[in-house]
């Protein structure tokens, strides 16, 4: 397709000679293989077009990451404004390649020549006013210096931004995000400077308003700049910019040249740093030249790493291990494939042993070539936690490694504000039971990466961790909107909700969407959650195969698995132990409490439950007269559980007056659950003795899709012990058998689509 002809692509207009897309809102820009890429999908529209002949037209004779292509595609669908999943304009052919499905039609000559006729006479009059006043102004830009190096600005937040390509081959993308990332290395190091993350600030590539992005990331100043280069010369632009009215604050242009580009960041990185902090005598890491292809290599590992899952997980590993191959000294990629190992074990089928034994000799060969790196000992800390963990050396918290883990995350945090850090730090507190710690250091990641769904979820999950159910269903709410088409939403989910009819069908189609991952159960974490799912609906020969493929099984899993065996057999006696080992590790932790505490109650020790659940009372509301003012969307189940107590011990009067408070609450319609709540009601009234509203409630609940939840529980629905009370109920035992019905249609619709899946395969 001619270079200097433009076209029309859905609402854009595509221009190859500027590798720009315009429409009537808004102007993006592509790099320049991207566009190749996509006029060579343009001139075969209609058409499948194989990875070959891709690969053949753009990169021929050229060495390129074996998946630079689907890198490369995503590029163009973002400029798009395209959707992989339902795509107005590329097609993906699974195995194949591509196809652009949407019509291509060449924008009449006419067109383009016009609006450049009539602005001719305009400019031609303005060129010569404006070679005037450049004139008279040149002298007085040659002695100001926008950027002088006695300026500073009152700053105490900003977000970096990418910075823009304005070079005409637009192909050193890797340069200009490069850049953003060691300015923000760079301030991040300023303890009194609040910097956005790069996952937040990076949300913001293109188009965007500076006041907009100030609410949103809750910072008062942007900066942001641009990258030109022609042959080896290369031109960087960078302003800072106030997000109160967005006016620009200072700005400076740098010139160097490509082949020092390294050197070029540290210079840009150290003057932004004196801007904001003059006279700081902190300690700069500066650059070593770097083999560019090993750079390459290392910035694909980074964009693989963050993608989080199984598949990407492994290419991130090679990237890494290619960049070392050409750099063995390259102190990032060691590091990169450190951390990546350490995540395998939530992501792959590795040990927490394995993966500490492969990730921690690159963490220390990162320290050793650059020592005190602020992530090289965050990571450092990282794997020392995991190591704690696997080795249970987090029960004493003056142990060796939880001492050398929680040294380096400090000594990590004093050097640089880190929200990744503070993340990990957080996971340390948590296995060492300081809550309010895990609290602060949680909120601090987010305050960091507000717009990042990943620190969202995480932090749902512990929420969820130690009794808060319903602040983590509303926090991870906030990261699905964030991000609602994470690719393993379905399974994360199950940490934070129960189960339903339709979490249920969307596990199964996850699963029959994602089959490689279960092939030899690539994710360990992924297969728990579907062998717990299909367990809670008697799917078990499903769950069985799936365990069969399971290398590695974590403790916490296993310890679910025989709660749900003994559950099923009625040994509440021989399933207590369990859960009393449990409580002892993780003290004062809500969730344990709980869980102990139903199980005494289960056992019949009604004494020991009662003593168990005053440990989770808030003090001064022991007595059930001041209870009502203590109830919560997040402990209502627990005030239930204690009603329930006080019966059984005989305090008829009390517990039915708690019981009363708890349904007055629920039907506030305050609670994020809306089944849970309604269950709940049918267990009050059920212990109100209230039989002919509990079976209302209990069949309104089922008919919005209830399920047992054995990620959680180890009962059905037959022995809730909350339902005794309607155990000789015939209208409760018809719900049994219609509820029986309903999920035996599910098991046999799951078993169903798997078993297509199978023979499709």
């Amino acid at each position: 397709m001619k270079q200097n002809q433009q076209y029309q692509l859905g609402s854009w207009i595509i221009c190859p000679r500027t590798n720009s897309l315009n429409n009537k809102d808004d102007k993006r820009s592509l790099d320049n293989k991207s566009m190749q890429v996509l006029l060579f999908l343009m001139q075969h529209a209609g058409k499948n077009v194989t990875k070959a002949q891709i690969f053949d037209h753009v990169w021929k004779g050229s060495l390129v990451a074996e998946d630079i292509l689907s890198v490369t595609i995503n590029k163009i669908r973002k400029a798009l404004g395209d959707n992989a999943r339902s795509p107005t304009f590329i097609k993906t052919l699974p195995g194949v390649g591509y196809s652009l499905i949407a019509d291509v039609k060449t924008v009449a000559p006419s067109a383009q020549v016009s609006s450049k006729t009539r602005k001719f006479s305009r400019i031609s009059i303005s060129v010569i006013s404006l070679l005037v006043l450049v004139a008279s102004l040149a002298v007085y830009f040659i002695n100001f210096d926008d950027g002088t190096a006695t300026e500073t600005l009152p700053i105490h937040s900003i977000a970096v931004l990418p910075f823009k390509n304005h070079s005409s081959a637009q192909d050193n993308l890797h340069f200009t995000d490069g850049l953003s990332d060691a300015i923000i290395n760079q301030l991040s190091q300023n303890n009194h400077l609040k910097v956005i993350s790069r996952y937040s600030s990076f949300t913001y590539r293109g188009k965007y308003n500076a006041i907009d992005i100030g609410k949103a990331l809750q910072v008062d100043t942007l900066l942001d700049g641009s990258v030109q280069t022609m042959g080896k010369q290369v031109r960087i632009n960078v302003r800072i910019v106030s997000t109160k009215d967005g006016q620009q604050l200072w700005s400076r242009i740098f010139d160097g040249e490509t082949d020092n580009y390294f050197k070029l960041q540290d210079t840009i990185s150290a003057t932004v740093q004196d801007i904001i902090q003059p006279g700081s005598d902190q300690k700069r890491q500066h650059a070593k030249p770097v083999n560019a292809q090993a750079y390459e290599w290392y910035l694909m590992g980074q964009y693989h790493w963050r993608q989080r899952n199984p598949k990407s997980l492994n290419k991130a590993v090679k990237y890494f291990k290619q960049s070392l191959e050409l750099e063995p000294e390259y102190a990032e990629a060691h590091l990169g494939l450190g951390i990546t190992y350490a995540t395998l074990h939530r992501f792959s089928n590795w040990s927490e042993e394995k993966a500490v034994s492969y990730a921690l000799p690159h963490i220390e060969k990162a320290l050793e070539l650059k020592p005190n790196a602020p992530a090289a000992l965050a990571a450092k800390g990282m794997v020392l936690t995991l190591r704690a963990s696997y080795e249970r050396h987090f029960t004493a918290a003056d142990s060796t490694v939880v001492q050398q883990a929680e040294q380096a995350f400090i000594q990590s945090l004093a050097l640089e504000d880190n929200a990744t850090t503070h993340n990990w730090y957080s996971t340390l507190l948590k296995l060492m039971g300081k809550q309010a710690q895990v609290v602060k250091h949680m909120s601090q990641a987010i305050a960091l990466n507000p717009l990042s769904a990943s620190l969202k979820r995480s932090y749902s999950k512990y929420l969820q961790s130690i009794g808060q159910q319903d602040a983590a269903q509303r926090m991870y709410q906030r990261a699905y909107i964030l991000e609602p088409d994470h690719i393993s939403h379905a399974i994360e989910s199950t940490h934070v909700f129960r189960h339903d009819k339709k979490s249920i069908i969307t596990i199964v189609e996850w699963q029959a969407a994602n089959a490689e991952l279960f092939t030899n159960c690539s994710s360990d974490e992924y297969c728990e959650q579907v062998v717990l799912a299909y367990l809670s609906i008697g799917a078990n020969s499903i769950a069985e195969s799936i365990l069969a493929k399971m290398k590695a099984k974590h403790g916490h899993f296993l310890h679910s698995l025989d709660l749900i065996n003994l559950g099923l057999k009625g040994e509440d006696q021989n399933l207590l132990p369990l859960i009393e080992r449990i409580a002892v590790h993780r003290p004062n932790n809500q969730r344990a409490l709980f869980n102990l505490a139903t199980a005494q109650f289960r056992a019949e020790k009604f004494k020991q439950a009662k003593e168990t659940i005053l440990q989770m009372v808030p003090t001064g509301h022991h007595d059930t007269s001041r209870t009502r003012h203590a109830i919560t969307a997040d402990n209502y189940l627990t005030f239930v559980l204690y009603a329930a107590t006080l019966s059984k011990l005989g305090e008829t009067e009390s517990a039915n007056l708690l019981l009363d408070s708890i349904q007055a609450f629920l039907k506030l319609g305050k609670v994020f659950d809306k089944i849970q709540a309604e269950f709940t009601l049918s267990e009050i009234n059920a212990q109100l003795n209230n039989k002919e509203k509990a079976i209302q409630h209990l069949e309104n609940a089922l008919n919005m899709g209830w399920l047992p939840y054995y990620d959680k529980e180890w009962w059905t629905l037959q022995n809730n012990h909350l339902l005794q009370p309607l155990q000789e109920d015939v209208e409760f035992k018809a719900l049994l058998q219609k509820h029986e019905k309903s999920v035996n249609e599910l098991r046999e619709k799951v078993v169903n689509t798997l078993s297509d899946t199978a023979q499709s395969n």
